[in-house]
């Protein structure tokens, strides 16, 4: 009976022996998530905050302990947002890769619209809120500053909560088509005003046909405010 267990006793032994030395034969999944963790802090060239994610490695995958730091590696420098390939390797004797796949989330401060507007609505402050977003997978340029936004009018309905770029918004129309205007003839010396009506809607700075109630020519002439143009001689 003693000696049944001393046997025993012996084979746990062993097999105790056998698993340490399998879980140090073996590179650690966390070791290597570290490197790419660090290569991944070290290299980004991107703006703002920035949050990094590793894909789980596959709990099949064994690799063998490197006895040299392990050293990581990408296909050129990291410029953008969302998911990023970095290679590891061992460089000893007893070579190995792999590539490893982690996303990175950029978050800055937007414009961001707290409440519906229709096409056509004006767009004031109340309209308007900065937030931190995550803008990894915006892929036109958004506004930062109410102020890009105030006072032009929606290019189309725009919902609740979605963040604002200039390509949600036009300048508002100052003149529309039709509309009597008042033009305004500006030479060094002397200025001349006379009445035309507009040919087509126009915003502020927008050079837009005027028929000259006078003349009636057909002129160029600068949007400058509401129901007022400027001819520049």
């Amino acid at each position: 009976m003693k000696t049944s267990q001393l046997t025993f006793l012996v084979i746990a032994l062993a097999l105790i022996n056998i698993s340490y030395a399998d879980d140090e034969a073996w590179q650690s999944h966390e070791s290597i998530n570290a490197v790419v963790n660090d290569y991944l802090t070290q290299h980004i060239t991107l703006t703002g905050e920035y949050e990094i994610s590793l894909a789980p490695l596959d709990s099949r995958l064994r690799l063998s302990q490197c006895p040299e730091p392990l050293e990581a590696f990408t296909n050129g420098e990291i410029t953008h947002a969302g998911r990023v390939a970095v290679g590891v390797r061992c460089n000893a004797e007893k070579k190995w890769s792999i590539f490893t796949s982690g996303f990175i989330k950029i978050y800055q401060s937007v414009v961001v619209l707290v409440r519906p507007l229709q096409r056509g609505e004006t767009i004031t402050a109340q309209h308007l809120a900065v937030e931190r977003r995550d803008v990894s997978s915006l892929r036109e340029d958004f506004a930062t500053l109410p102020e890009q936004l105030e006072n032009k009018q929606a290019i189309r309905n725009l919902d609740a909560g979605m963040i604002l770029s200039a390509k949600h918004a036009i300048e508002p129309k100052l003149i529309k088509r039709g509309e009597l205007v008042m033009i305004n003839s500006d030479s060094p010396g002397f200025s001349i005003q006379m009445s035309g009506q507009a040919m087509m809607d126009g915003t502020k700075g927008q050079l837009i046909r005027i028929k000259n109630n006078t003349s009636g020519r057909i002129i160029s002439a600068t949007v400058v405010a509401p129901g007022r143009v400027v001819v520049m001689n």
